[in-house]
């Protein structure tokens, strides 16, 4: 038996690598490729925002480490290495969290039972210098849990391993708080005890300074202790290097946002559930449990981007307390009957590990390495270089950093996801919301080529920006493929070479569809990608497209809207007969 839950665990801990290792598909990786190349090519740390129209607004590049390291694993491997290492981070981070519940002393169908959890942080799974944080989180704890069991000098690790944090990504201010759970909790319950001698108290005390004073061991110090004191305030109105850019940032770092039962209800209802695992466990209680889950709890409720760390707790915490729960019971089963019920367990383990595995089985599929060509402008960007077209670029927002990584030096974007003006995020915003302004913040910044995407990656709206260029007669479509369109100012090119590639605007709504339809093919959730289906079908005059369309809108947008609904029956009234 105990063979088998061996074989279930590391069945499990394979699952989690094979959809880990996935299509690259976050847009931030490509500005951290950039500013890996950029830092290999001049020798030099980046301090300004060299790779768009703002180059001389600091930037705090507090991820260094790991932008060199992910432009080492690009030139060995490509985007092929850049999706083995991420898979390998997040099985790593879930082996951890395993190892440190068993060292726990939890039994393995506990692990089992518990490891499921560890699939809700999903949405987080990307290639950022988040997943240093995730599993250098867990390698913290599962340090600081041995050292509970056994205190010895082997905690002082800490030390460079937080050296090695500071400089992979701002979370590790993390390793602070992870400290200052075990401090409180481990010298309460030494106090309350009157065990003082043998505690390991002196030892903590001196990796807490240590850790401490890593955290300054970076090439941005000043920069880092800004973001300590930022981070209570992070999401409504300051950004990760602690400048003010206003609620408008949060809006595009979506998440950034607070959390709510609306936005995360998962967080509640594993709140719940963790609440009531402690209760029926309550033998095996601690104090360091309650701060260091309490803790987690709190920054998850605080800000969405945080939830994941409480869902690793939970993996590396709550196995223990499973077992305490069900230790009364154990006398009073008979060994065979414990198998049977042991068999059961692992069976729901793996049932409801499935229903939170699936979704991920559809979208990423096993081993699916390599970059998720649709996400990006790739033969847009060849396009620009190709043509030579003119500058400066239009882009939008999350397109920034791959037009960075692909054409720069030659050229500067407008603005990309590390972008910390605040004047910067106003102005391309109000142009992308299409405000009467921007036109004048074209010309102002010499605006002569836009690079598009149809559709927003959040809900799929249509760009209200493409509306006005669309019935501009100053700006011409030269360039449409599923992904991406291509504008260009009259008269930045030849007219002879205008009158090769221009292409009938027209155009625009074939790259609307390929777009929406991508989109819904990864997550149907996009509930106004199919709303934008629907009115394209709707002007091209095909009913039964459109209905289809509008169909799963409906059935997917937040609250009614009364005239998608009369256009939904006037539709299905004109294809009943067809």
């Amino acid at each position: 038996m105990k063979r088998f839950e061996y074989v279930c665990l590391v069945l499990m801990l394979l699952a989690i690598l094979a959809v880990g290792v996935a299509q690259i598909h976050d847009f931030d990786t490509f500005w951290q490729l950039q500013s890996g190349r950029y830092m290999v090519d001049t020798g030099s740390f980046i301090r300004t925002d060299l790779f768009t129209l703002a180059p001389d607004v600091p930037r705090f590049e507090h991820c260094w480490l790991h932008d060199l390291i992910l432009y080492g694993l690009h030139a060995l491997g490509g985007y092929t290495a850049l999706s083995l290492w991420k898979g390998l981070m997040i099985a790593g981070t879930a082996a951890a969290l395993v190892a440190t519940a068993l060292l726990r002393g939890a039994s393995l169908p506990a692990v089992i039972l518990t490891l499921p959890v560890f699939l809700l942080s999903s949405n987080t799974w990307t290639a950022r210098p988040q997943l240093w944080t995730f599993l250098l989180f867990a390698i913290f704890v599962l340090l600081l849990e041995r050292f509970r069991t056994v205190p010895s000098r082997a905690v002082l690790w800490l030390f460079p391993l937080a050296v090695f944090w500071t400089n992979l990504h701002a979370g590790s201010i993390l390793a602070l708080a992870i400290l200052a759970a075990y401090l409180v909790g481990m010298g309460a319950e030494a106090g309350w005890r009157r065990q003082w001698r043998g505690s390991g108290m002196p030892l903590l005390l001196l990796a807490v300074g240590l850790v401490a004073g890593a955290s300054l061991l970076s090439p941005y110090p000043a920069d880092w202790l800004r973001t300590l004191l930022a981070s209570p305030q992070l999401g409504a109105s300051v950004n990760a290097a602690g400048q003010k850019s206003g609620a408008m940032t949060a809006g595009f770092i979506m998440d950034w946002t607070p959390t709510t039962f609306q936005n995360a209800p998962l967080l509640f209802y594993a709140l719940a559930a963790t609440i009531v695992i402690m209760l029926l466990g309550w033998r095996r209680f601690s104090l360091v449990d309650l701060c260091l889950l309490g803790g987690l709890a709190l920054m998850g409720w605080k800000l969405v981007r945080h939830i994941s760390f409480f869902y690793f707790g939970m993996a590396a915490i709550l196995p223990s307390y499973l077992d305490a729960a069900v230790a009364p019971l154990k006398d009073r089963i008979l060994p065979a009957s414990r198998r049977v019920l042991v068999a059961a367990v692992l069976l729901a383990a793996c049932a409801w590990g499935w229903l939170f595995y699936q979704p991920l089985w559809q979208v990423y599929g096993p081993f699916n390495a390599g970059l998720r060509t649709w996400h990006f402008p790739v033969a847009a960007a060849e396009f620009v270089k190709q043509e030579k077209l003119p500058q400066n670029i239009y882009n939008t927002y999350d397109w920034g950093g791959y037009l960075e990584w692909v054409l720069f030096p030659e050229y500067r974007v407008f603005w990309d996801q590390r972008q910390n003006s605040a004047e910067m995020f106003q102005l391309g915003w109000e142009a992308m919301a299409g405000k009467p302004s921007w036109q004048e913040t074209f010309v102002r910044f010499g605006i002569n080529t836009v690079v598009y995407r149809p559709l927003t990656i959040d809900t799929g709206q249509r760009y209200p920006l493409l509306d006005l260029l669309r019935v501009s007669p100053e700006w011409e479509l030269v360039y449409a493929d599923d992904t991406a369109l291509i504008f260009v100012k009259a008269g930045s090119m030849s007219s002879d070479w205008l009158a090769k590639h221009r292409l009938p605007k027209e155009r625009m709504d074939d790259t609307l569809l390929a777009t929406a339809r991508s989109m819904t093919n990864v997550d149907p959730g996009r509930y106004l990608a199919w709303h934008e289906m629907a009115q394209v079908h709707l002007r091209r005059r095909e009913p039964k497209e459109a209905k289809a369309a509008l169909e799963q809108y409906l059935s997917r947008v937040p609250q009614r809207d009364p005239a998608a609904e009369r256009t939904w029956q006037m539709l299905e009234n004109m294809t009943r007969g067809m």
